[in-house]
């Protein structure tokens, strides 16, 4: 991603992270939703009790519908 932004910009900033890559990699962070958090925990435990696949989605999504302390949107 970030080779593709040099590509497009020539960016010395994005030259400067990828030539330095080892110093800059610790730096980043992974942004992700609390609700696709919460369904890939909920997976898990539905894989962990024997589910596979489809089933263990389906057991997630209900799982997290019935969680009340979600009524909020967050």
């Amino acid at each position: 991603m970030i080779q593709k932004h040099v590509d497009y910009t020539k960016s010395e900033r994005a030259k400067l992270i990828l030539a330095n890559w080892d110093t800059f990699v610790p730096k980043f962070v992974k942004v992700m939703p609390k609700d696709y958090k919460r369904m890939l925990a909920c997976i898990d435990r539905a894989q962990a009790s024997g589910l596979t696949g489809d089933e263990a989605i389906m057991a997630a999504f209900e799982e997290n519908a019935r969680d009340t302390s979600r009524v909020g949107g967050n």
